[in-house]
């Protein structure tokens, strides 16, 4: 008994060992400009605002809950952001409710800037993706979106900021979308789908930026989950004269969820919870060249005849790219509901005595 005991010591320390391996290590490039994955934990989301700080700088929330680091659910390494957003989360005395976060000054773009950026966002199964609009309560068919998650904003210069921010990314009832926006208008001059949504599925995002008010020089391209869901699409960017910020975060109209909107008959919109919305974000990263965002390539394990990258999660099938489509490598990471570590299941297969064949970490949505 005491050399099995011995043997299951053994067998617990191999698996935390490699289990605190799951992190991806990417490469030390420097070409990478940023990270922002919340693996620091509650530190990672503000106070980072050093020019080449890693994590978030500032914070705007009114709530505690808006903002949250979780370990469940999370796509790479052990935690990721829960976002919530209800009605009254108005902060200051800022327009529309928000969540949001902002990182440190190195991510700042001025004309001319190119840059790859990769992170991940679900949307989780109780998602709603538009409401019921405000001011025209009579017209069914008229509905406001619930919200962006990922979006770039305007300096003004150094004035006060005013309208809508030049790029907004997010989810609606059906499609995962873009939107490049008007200045003069605050609206959307494009709205563009780039692919249907999958709640409770963890997308995987690439995005390639060049940032410009220039319609001739300004460009986006975007994969997801490894498909190339917008092909270089040649679009102002930016509003001239002025620089872009990232943010992060749910940003959703202010009258989203407010009791005391009524129907033309006389019946209550929403109920008296603020009607919540939650979404999630992971493995933030921004650099001057694709191979600085992407995880390490995976190397050939010669003894099983496959492949593995040590620290991270495996690799499952790329999903076929569409016509025309150029399918971005995402090695390294399992993409859907979780992750899963190739160190992790070798722990379990160094103990045959067990019949421990294999053991994938899953991590999913309530």
């Amino acid at each position: 008994m005491k050399k099995l005991a011995l043997t299951i010591a053994a067998a617990v320390a191999l698996i935390a060992g490699a289990s605190q391996a799951s992190t991806p290590a990417y490469p030390d490039s420097p070409d990478v400009i940023w990270k922002g994955n919340f693996e620091e934990g509650a530190t990672s989301l503000s106070g980072n605002c050093s020019y080449g700080a890693n994590g978030w700088c500032g914070e705007q929330s009114v709530r505690a809950q808006q903002l949250q680091v979780v370990n469940d659910p999370a796509f790479e390494g052990r935690n990721a952001l829960r976002l919530e957003v209800k009605y009254g989360d108005v902060f200051r005395n800022y327009s529309d409710s928000r969540s949001l976060l902002s990182p440190p000054p190195q991510m700042w773009e001025d004309e001319g800037n190119e840059r790859w950026y990769r992170w991940q966002a679900m949307w989780p199964a109780g998602w709603v993706g538009s409401y019921p609009k405000w001011d025209e309560l009579g017209t069914p068919a008229s509905r406001s979106k619930a919200g962006s998650l990922v979006e770039w904003h305007h300096d003004a210069n150094g004035a006060v900021e005013t309208g809508s921010a030049p790029l907004y990314i997010g989810a609606g009832d059906k499609f995962i979308n873009v939107c490049l926006v008007d200045q003069a208008t605050s609206a959307c001059r494009e709205s563009i789908d780039l692919v249907e949504l999958q709640r409770g599925h963890w997308h995987d995002f690439v995005m390639h930026a060049k940032w410009s008010s220039d319609p001739s020089v300004g460009y986006l391209e975007i994969w997801i989950d490894g498909v190339n869901v917008l092909p270089k699409h040649m679009a102002s960017n930016k509003y001239p004269g002025m620089r872009n910020y990232l943010e992060v975060g749910l940003y959703r109209n202010l009258r989203i969820g407010d009791p005391n909107l009524l129907y033309p008959d006389g019946t209550h919109v929403y109920g008296t919870d603020g009607t919540p919305a939650v979404a999630y974000l992971d493995g933030f990263i921004a650099g001057k060249t694709q191979a600085s965002v992407l995880p390490p390539v995976p190397v050939t394990d010669t003894t099983s005849g496959g492949t593995s990258t040590p620290g991270t999660s495996a690799p499952s099938s790329t999903p076929e790219p569409t016509t025309g489509a150029t399918p971005v490598s995402t090695a390294g990471f399992a993409q859907g509901g979780g992750c899963s570590s190739t160190g992790f299941q070798s722990a379990w297969l160094a103990l045959p005595l067990f019949g421990l064949f294999a053991l994938r970490r899953r991590r999913s949505v309530a």
